[in-house]
C-alpha cells in the first residue's frame, strides 16, 4: 500500500512538473483595452483627482506610462485602421471616418479597411492565438469587412461607429458571430462588454489568446446608470460632465473585472496588457477635457492625437516606469507579433517598432525620429521635439514640444530652416501614400477648422 502511494505521488509530481513547464513556456496572452473619445485629462493616472479610475491607475503604477503616446489619426475609423494594420492608413487610402461622403463612385462594398491589409489578429492567429474582439469595430459594416473575416475568431460588439448603451436599443447596433444576442436582455453596454471579456478569457484560459476589448465609452450618446452619475453630484456642476465621469468609471470598473479574472486564473504574469484611447477628447460633444493640450478630436494639434497610453508586462517591464519618447499605436502590431514569436510580412512597410527593447533599456534610442498625420484637408509632422501643423485652411504653425506641449507659441517665422526641413519630410512621406478611397463632406472641414482656435475650444469646457 505504501509503495502504491509513493508511486501515485511520483506520477502526480511528474504531471505537475510537465504542466508547469508547459505553462512557463506558453506564449504570453495579449489584451488591448481601447477607449473611445476619452479626454487626455480624464483619468486619475493623468492627474485628475475627481475621476474614479482606480484600476487604470493601478495598471499605470504596475507598468509603463507613455507621456507622448500617439494615434495615427484624430478620428475613430482611420485611427483604428492604423492600429489594426500597424501601418499609416494613408498608405491604403483610409484617411477619414466611415461611412464618409455619399458618392455613387464609392459603393458600400469598398467602404472599409481594404481587404489587402493584414490585421494584427490575422498575424496572431497564424502564431497560434485565439483571437477575439469585444466592442467597437468601425472598419466597415459589409460582411467581408467584419472582424470574423479579418482574423478574429469571435466578435461581439458594434460594427459601426456608435451605439446606444441601454437594452434593447443597443441591440440595433450590435452584432455577434458566435451566439444569438436577441434571446437574453443585456445590461448597460459597457458592463455587457466587460462580461463578454471575462467569458472569453474563461473559455480560452488554456491557450494563448489575444483579446481586443474596444469600449465605445465615453463616446456619445452620454448615457450612464443613475447610480454612477450620482457619485459625482458634489464634484461637477454640469450634468454632461457628471455623465462623462460616470461612463469613465464604468469603463474602469469593467477593466478591473478583466484584471481580477486574470488574477483568479493565474494568468496575470503571462499577459501583456495595453490601454490606449482612439483619439483626443471629443469636446464639447461628450464633455471631455484635454488639458493641458491644445485642440480636440478632429485636429492634428496634440489634443487630437496625443492620448493616455499604458503598458504592463510583469517580469519584462519595470513597474512605475514613465517613458518620455514618442510612441505610436503603430508600434502595437510589431510588439504583439514579436512577443508572440512571429515575424512581420516582408511585402509591405511597417513604420512601427517592437517597444519591448526600448522599455527594458536594451535600446536607448528614440523609437521614432519622425511621425506623420494626414487627413484630406490637414496635415502634421513631428520630428524630434519639433512639430509642424498645417490647418484645414492652409495655415502653417511650428511648435517646440519640449517646452510647449500646449502649442501656445508659433515659431514658424523664427525658425524657417526647421519648418523647411519638416515640410520636406512631410512631402517625402506623402509621395508614398495613395489617394483617399472616400472623403468627408466639406462641412467637416469647417467644423474641424474651428477647433484649431483654442479660444473656441476653451468655450467647450464643462465643469
Amino acid at each position: 500500500m505504501k509503495k502504491y502511494s509513493i508511486l501515485v505521488l511520483i506520477v502526480l509530481i511528474a504531471v505537475f512538473s510537465v504542466t508547469s513547464c508547459k505553462k512557463r513556456g506558453r506564449k504570453p496572452n495579449i489584451i488591448l483595452f481601447f477607449s473611445d473619445d476619452a479626454g487626455y485629462a480624464d483619468f486619475g493616472f493623468q492627474g485628475n483627482s475627481k475621476y474614479h479610475t482606480p484600476n487604470l491607475d493601478k495598471l499605470a503604477s504596475e507598468g509603463v506610462k507613455f507621456t507622448d503616446g500617439y494615434v495615427t489619426a484624430s478620428v475613430c475609423s482611420p485611427s483604428r485602421a492604423g492600429l489594426m494594420t500597424g501601418r499609416y492608413p494613408q498608405r491604403f487610402g483610409h484617411y477619414t471616418n466611415l461611412p464618409g461622403k455619399p458618392d455613387p463612385n464609392v459603393p458600400d462594398s469598398i467602404r472599409g479597411l481594404p481587404l489587402n491589409q493584414i490585421t494584427m489578429a490575422e498575424l496572431l492567429r497564424q502564431n497560434g492565438y485565439a483571437t477575439g474582439i469585444i466592442g467597437k469595430w468601425h472598419l466597415g459594416t459589409e460582411p467581408h469587412f467584419l472582424p470574423y473575416n479579418r482574423g478574429f475568431d469571435e466578435f461581439f460588439g458594434i460594427p459601426g461607429g456608435g451605439s446606444q448603451y441601454f437594452y434593447p436599443k443597443s441591440l440595433k447596433s450590435l452584432a455577434c458571430n458566435y451566439k444569438d444576442i436577441t434571446k437574453e436582455p443585456l445590461p448597460y453596454l459597457t458592463d455587457a462588454f466587460g462580461n463578454e471579456a471575462i467569458d472569453f478569457i474563461e473559455r480560452h484560459k488554456n491557450e494563448p489568446f489575444f483579446l481586443y476589448l474596444s469600449f465605445n465609452a465615453p463616446h456619445t450618446p452620454l448615457q450612464a446608470p443613475d447610480s454612477l452619475i450620482d457619485l459625482f453630484d458634489a464634484d461637477f456642476r454640469t450634468g454632461v460632465r457628471k455623465k462623462n465621469a460616470a461612463m469613465t468609471t464604468s469603463l474602469d470598473k469593467n477593466i478591473g473585472k478583466v484584471l481580477q479574472k486574470l488574477d483568479e486564473l493565474g494568468l496575470t504574469e503571462n499577459t501583456l496588457i495595453v490601454f490606449a484611447n482612439d483619439n483626443g477628447g471629443a469636446m464639447p460633444y461628450n464633455a471631455s477635457l484635454n488639458d493641458p493640450l491644445r485642440g480636440t478630436k478632429g485636429t492634428f494639434l496634440e489634443g487630437g492625437i496625443r492620448v493616455p497610453f499604458l503598458m504592463k508586462w510583469p517580469k519584462h517591464i519595470d513597474s512605475g516606469t514613465v517613458y518620455n519618447y514618442p510612441v505610436s499605436t503603430l508600434d502595437l502590431l510589431p510588439t504583439f507579433v514579436a512577443v508572440a514569436g512571429g515575424d512581420l510580412p516582408d511585402d509591405r512597410d511597417y513604420p512601427g517598432v517592437n517597444l519591448i527593447p526600448y522599455l527594458t533599456g536594451n535600446n536607448k534610442e528614440r523609437p521614432h525620429e519622425v511621425l506623420f498625420w494626414r487627413n484630406v484637408y490637414r496635415k502634421a509632422v513631428r520630428k524630434g521635439d519639433w512639430k509642424l501643423v498645417i490647418t484645414p485652411y492652409g495655415k502653417r504653425w511650428l511648435f517646440n514640444l519640449s517646452n510647449d506641449i500646449g502649442e501656445t507659441t508659433d515659431l514658424f517665422q523664427e525658425h524657417p530652416e526647421i519648418a523647411t526641413d519638416l515640410l520636406s519630410e512631410l512631402k517625402q512621406w506623402e509621395a508614398k501614400n495613395i489617394e483617399p478611397i472616400w472623403v468627408v463632406d466639406t462641412i467637416w472641414r469647417k467644423h474641424s477648422s474651428r477647433r484649431y482656435n483654442q479660444n473656441i475650444v476653451d468655450m467647450f469646457k464643462r465643469d
